[in-house]
């Protein structure tokens, strides 16, 4: 009996596009994680503070926790328009979220520039509602 042979196969890694339909439970969530970052900034900002304060100034370290300390503080100073910002985003349109990584297992014979190129996630309040894939830009420019 004549034996199936095995094709190659890898699993690589591929960018994924998110995107949330925007709700109110969405926009809960992005308050939330808007506050968590507050926090995070600002104990980041009393560590520099206390290692600046433990460097002579003449370190040149302190350059760096300063530079540092400037941008945490900036985040802070930001929060009233990026909670505006989540206030004004309109029920059911899309939010991009950004990529996440995901994974895809090809063979000899697959097409690499569809198995790697444009998936897109769609959730709301965290359900998967639809997964898209769209034509490679290959296929669009040699067809």
């Amino acid at each position: 009996m004549a034996e199936k042979q095995k094709k190659a196969q890898i699993i690589l890694k591929r960018q994924v596009v998110t995107k949330a339909v925007v709700t109110p439970k969405f926009k809960e969530f992005l308050t939330y994680e808007l506050q968590e970052n507050i926090k995070f900034y600002q104990n980041k900002i009393a560590e520099i503070t206390t290692q600046i304060n433990a460097l002579s100034p003449a370190d040149p370290m302190v350059q760096k926790l300063l530079a540092e300390k400037k941008e945490a503080e900036q985040y802070i100073q930001a929060e009233p328009s990026q909670r505006a910002f989540i206030k004004d985003l309109d029920m059911n349109s899309e939010y991009s979220q950004g990529p996440v990584e995901g994974f895809v297992t090809v063979s000899t014979g697959d097409n690499l520039y569809e198995k790697l190129g444009g998936v897109e996630v769609l959730v709301k309040d965290g359900i998967i509602m639809k997964i898209t894939t769209q034509q490679s830009q290959f296929d669009k420019v040699t067809q």
